[in-house]
């Protein structure tokens, strides 16, 4: 309830006391002004979210498909690259929308959970990425509790983050160090950015910014098979934890210093990612309750570990 009070009207939580067989008791006033007024604060910010995610959706994205619809109309009948240079541009605008539909939505936090076998999820996921110089390994991958759409995401973004990292196109070269840009022509961005699965992509069509680490950029001759650094296959672990789980590979590994930054939104010094990969797969985390941390594997490669998590045996 609010109250007027010498120093203003406070909002107060009011308990009564007494016994159920007499009108006699005590009122009970207990201030919460400060609570009551983070809450109002939060509502309002939610309702900006909301509003944003609705304009971002809609607003942007249909000038978007009309513009990308004419600039293919435009290169079947010009031979000019500055009509490719735009339709790049077009589909980039189409992936940083997508990565920020995503990181609004799961930053919301978790209230439904249920049984995740992580093995079938990263098996999904890696039959989606299609690559052969590369291997999965499950045999230890938990069963946990969470949310199965969320906990795809975040796997879908690590492994693509550790097969790319570890190709031999993506050492990191110079100050290259945090995230790669995609491989996949520009028509494949589009449309994945404009997919009706989005709320739940695999692997093959996760955000070209899910990749984190080292770039030679867009249209390098370097590229080669994913998966595959220094002239071998490269192995990519999915394994239980005392109390979650972890990805990880024994590719080129993450420099020590960018451990602790490589969650941050926007963090990158690629030229063509968004700096959002990285990030959604915190949100999910801390959306879940759960920790994580970037680390070095066992075999030098990167490693990312998800505690915190609860078992699905209990």
């Amino acid at each position: 309830m609010r109250r007027l009070t010498p120093d203003g009207v406070r909002d107060f939580r009011l308990d009564v006391v007494g016994r159920t067989d007499t009108v006699e008791g005590y009122a009970i006033y207990t201030e919460v002004t400060e609570s009551k007024r983070r809450q109002r604060r939060l509502q309002r910010q939610n309702e900006r979210l909301e509003k944003f995610v609705s304009v971002v959706s809609h607003d942007l994205r249909s000038p978007l498909s009309v513009a990308r619809g004419n600039l293919e109309l435009a290169i079947e009948e010009y031979d000019d690259p500055r009509l490719a240079d735009a339709a790049d541009a077009v589909d980039r605008m189409n992936v940083l929308i997508e990565d920020l539909l995503t990181l609004a939505r799961e930053g919301e936090h978790v209230t439904e959970v249920e049984p995740v076998d992580l093995a079938a999820v990263a098996e999904d996921c890696w039959d989606g990425l299609g690559t052969e110089a590369a291997t999965l390994a499950v045999d230890t991958a938990p069963e946990i509790e969470g949310d199965r759409s969320r906990v795809r995401q975040l796997l879908s973004n690590l492994l693509r983050n550790a097969v790319e990292h570890s190709s031999t196109s993506s050492r990191p070269e110079a100050d290259d160090a945090v995230e790669h840009g995609s491989t996949s022509p520009p028509s494949q961005a589009q449309e994945d950015a404009g997919s009706d699965n989005a709320s739940e992509p695999s692997v093959a069509n996760a955000p070209e910014d899910a990749v984190e680490h080292g770039s030679t950029g867009r249209g390098s001759p370097a590229h080669g098979d994913a998966g595959e650094h220094d002239g071998r296959h490269v192995t990519v672990t999915v394994g239980a934890l005392a109390d979650g789980f972890h990805v990880s590979d024994d590719g080129h590994g993450i420099p020590d210093d960018e451990h602790d930054r490589v969650f941050e939104s926007g963090w990158t010094t690629a030229r063509e990612g968004t700096g959002l990969g990285l990030s959604i797969v915190a949100e999910i985390v801390e959306a879940h309750g759960w920790e994580i941390r970037a680390t070095e594997s066992p075999d030098g490669g990167a490693r990312f570990e998800v505690t915190g998590v609860e078992s699905a045996d209990g």
